[in-house]
Order: structure tokens, then C-alpha cells, then sequence
């Protein structure tokens, strides 16, 4: 039988120490929010809607709002992550409906800032946070913010407003079989170079050394952090105004990079058709040793599902030309907004203030989760969590690949042509420059 490996038994442990501590309730440091034991100019009961597709938020996470927040309950709706939440969240727009506080996120978070249907927190964001004295914006972490903004257009000024913030980071690091690691006598790599000599070590004793997962594109990834390093200056403007070209060598380069990687065997060969299902399978088995993947459920598969006595850990992904700082795949993909037109926005922002508050991101130390709070401390001994949180710092990739809606199928295209067609790189890249300029 498989069992935990023994740090997710440990965060399991501090998971349920925090939970006791945080049920004592306390001064929540919010000084503009309705009064302990009743809710707004003294109403009781105030029901505030909440949707998400954040499926580690329990009933007992919320419950500890609720109690501590007497008067205010939460009428939680889960909803499956994809068309089917998006799609709800755009029929409660259209019927005057939405939420109290929801999720969203790329464009439809856009959309709702740019039509005013979700609340400017600039103002809230200087009022004091849900557990701490600072101002709720000075214990976010600046890095997120930044990258929340990104995905707003310019109609929604993201200079000069707040449309939401960030529930947890999102960033990818590379989970590794340290027992195979061991065994090999290698180590995490903090070069480039390290990273290519592991590769060939790993290939030589018969296991397929990374990842691809081309499924759900997370085979961008490669493309997205090589172009980082090779062409760090270039915006998604530049290809606008014709100052950047596909054709351009960075871009060469950074494709090029990926077929001798393709070519050497350090991907899983039938990394194009799979996705993270098959991949976790070949993790688990130990016929992968590496891993790029997000947190939260994907990691949490892996440390459930790992034979006992095997122990994985994680790094991130070093430069591949050793610019700095090394910035990670990832971001302020999800978002927790207040509607515009709630009616209880008071206590909609007191609970959007908890979304983002110490004592929640405790609660979900055992659900892999990275704060989107300044000064994350993983549980001792958790080396994937302390990985995530230290890719972070360097901050994010930007976009460097034209912008619109068919860039990105554009540049999947073009991979598959050079690494499963044998087309030269600048020939499939000049081609998909074609596109880009129809």
C-alpha cells in the first residue's frame, strides 16, 4: 500500500495545531470592519455569497471566519475549475447576481474591471489586514500584485485601481525523486549546466529525466522561461510595432534549446499527448525522475501517492544563461474580488481581507498552497514548499511572444513542427510569424 511520505505527515500535524490556535478568535485588526458580534450598523446574519473554484477551501477554513466574526455567515459555492466556472460567473453578471466575493481570473477578470462590476480596493488595501497591524496592501506580496495587473488591458487603469487580490501564488518549480537522486549520487542543481549533467545521468541509468506534459500546454513553460533568459527586454508590444520578430535569434535560440533537449531524450517521449494525469503515474512509478508542476492538488497527489521509503523534493529551475534575477513560471492566477454592487461590501472586504490573512494560509499549509503574503515560512522540513516559496522571490517571467488570442496556439503549432516534424526551427518560426502578421 502507498502511503504519505513524512513531511506531508508533519504539515497534516501543523495544519491541525494552527486550526486549534486560530478557533480562539482575537482582535482581527481591522478597525473599519462591523463590530464583533453583529454586523453592519448592528444588522445580524449578514449572508455574503462566495464562489470559488479553489477546491482545498474547506467548510471548516470558513467556519473560522464565522466565528470569529459573529453576525457574518458565508454561503459557500464550489464550482468545478474551466468553462463551467466561468461561464456561471458570466450568466450571475448578466442576470445582476454576482457574488458577494468571488474568483476570477486573465480575462475575465479584464472584463468585469473594465465594465466596474467588481469593487476598487485601492482604498481598503490602506486600512489595517485581517490579522496584522500593517495596512492589509503591505502584507501582499508586491511581486503578485504586479503580476495581477499584468492581466488587465489598459481600459481597466490597473495604475490607478485595485480591482482584487491575490488568493496565493502560483509557481512552478521542478519536483525531483531525491531518492533516485541519491542513489545517482547527484544533487538539486543550481546551474544550468548541473541541470544538463543530472539529465544525462538520469537518461544513462534508464529513467526519463523531465517532464513535458504538452496535454494542457504546460509544455509552454519551456518556451515561456527560455525566452526569459534569451530575449528578457522583448514585450508583447515590440512584435506590435515590428521592433521583435519570431524570427528574431533569442527566440531561435530558446526553440533551438528545446529540440536538442527533445532530441537527447530528456523529455518523456510521449510528453505532447500527455497530460498531468499520466505524468504523476510515471512519477509515482519512478520511471520519471522530474517533475515541473504547480502546487496545491498536483503536489499533493504526489506525496500521497509516493512508495514509502521513497522522498521527493523540489528546486527551482536554474537559469539557462545564468541571467538574474532567475525569475519563475507563475503569478497571481487566482484573484478574489468584491462585487461592485454588493450589499454588505464591508463585510465582503473583511472576508476578502481573510482570503489573504496569515492564520488562512496556516490552515492550508497541508494543502500546498503558497501565500500570497509577505514573508511565507513553509512548515520545517517541507522541502517542495520551501522550493515554491523561494522561486517567488526573483519574481516573474513577463510575456515575450506576441500578444492576441491565437498567439499561444500559434507557438504550440510551431513546437510540434520542430520537434515532432523535424522542420528546422527558423523555418516553423518564420511560418508562424506569417500567421502572427495576418
Amino acid at each position: 500500500m502507498k502511503k504519505k511520505s513524512r513531511f506531508v505527515s508533519l504539515c497534516a500535524a501543523l495544519a491541525l495545531t494552527t486550526t486549534l490556535a486560530a478557533c480562539g478568535g482575537g482582535d482581527n485588526g481591522n478597525e473599519s470592519a462591523a463590530p464583533s458580534g453583529s454586523g453592519e450598523s448592528g444588522q445580524q446574519d449578514i449572508k455574503l455569497k462566495f464562489v470559488s473554484w479553489w477546491s482545498y477551501l474547506k467548510p471548516e477554513h470558513l467556519q473560522v471566519f464565522e466565528e470569529e466574526n459573529p453576525g457574518i455567515r458565508i454561503d459557500y459555492e464550489y464550482v468545478p475549475p474551466g468553462d463551467s466556472y466561468f461561464n456561471k460567473i458570466k450568466a450571475l453578471s448578466a442576470s445582476n447576481e454576482l457574488p458577494d466575493v468571488f474568483a476570477t481570473q486573465d480575462a475575465n477578470f479584464d472584463s468585469l474591471a473594465k465594465a466596474g462590476e467588481i469593487l476598487d480596493l485601492t482604498e481598503a488595501l490602506g486600512t489595517p489586514a485581517y490579522d496584522k497591524e500593517a495596512s492589509w496592501r503591505d502584507t501582499i506580496n508586491p511581486v503578485l500584485m504586479s503580476s495581477l495587473a499584468n492581466q488587465l488591458s489598459a481600459e481597466a487603469d490597473a495604475a490607478n485601481h485595485a480591482w482584487g487580490i491575490p488568493f496565493g501564488a502560483v509557481s512552478v518549480v521542478v519536483v525531483y525523486n531525491k531518492t533516485m537522486f541519491d542513489e545517482l549520487g547527484i544533487s538539486a542543481p543550481t546551474t544550468w549546466e548541473q541541470f544538463e549533467q543530472n539529465n544525462e545521468k538520469i537518461k544513462a541509468a534508464g529513467n526519463i529525466p523531465m517532464s513535458f506534459n504538452g496535454k494542457l500546454g504546460w509544455n509552454k513553460w519551456w518556451y515561456e522561461y527560455l525566452l526569459d533568459q534569451t530575449i528578457r527586454d522583448v514585450k508583447p508590444e515590440d512584435y506590435a510595432s515590428g521592433a521583435a520578430k519570431l524570427t528574431d535569434p533569442g527566440v531561435v535560440e530558446a526553440f533551438d534549446k528545446i529540440k536538442q533537449m527533445w532530441d537527447d531524450g530528456v523529455f518523456d517521449p510521449g510528453g505532447f499527448t500527455n497530460g498531468p494525469e499520466e505524468t504523476q503515474a510515471l512519477f509515482v512509478q519512478q520511471k520519471l525522475a522530474q517533475y515541473m508542476v504547480v502546487p496545491e492538488n498536483f503536489v499533493k497527489y504526489l506525496t500521497e501517492n509516493i512508495p514509502e521509503g521513497i522522498e521527493i523534493g523540489a528546486y527551482a529551475l536554474p537559469g539557462y544563461k545564468g541571467l538574474t534575477p532567475n525569475r519563475a513560471i507563475g503569478g497571481a492566477s487566482n484573484v478574489a474580488v468584491v462585487s461592485a454592487k454588493s450589499t454588505h461590501q464591508e463585510a465582503a472586504i473583511k472576508f476578502a481581507k481573510f482570503l489573504t490573512s496569515e492564520k488562512l494560509y496556516q490552515l492550508l499549509s497541508s494543502e500546498n498552497v503558497v501565500p500570497s503574503t509577505i514573508g511565507y515560512q513553509p512548515p520545517e522540513g517541507d522541502l517542495i514548499m520551501g522550493a515554491f516559496a523561494e522561486a517567488i522571490e526573483g519574481g516573474f517571467t513577463e510575456p515575450h511572444i506576441p500578444s492576441g488570442p491565437n498567439s499561444e496556439q500559434t507557438l504550440k503549432d510551431a513546437m510540434a513542427q520542430i520537434l515532432l516534424n523535424n522542420v528546422p526551427t527558423a523555418d516553423a518560426l518564420a511560418e508562424a510569424q506569417k500567421k502572427i502578421d495576418k
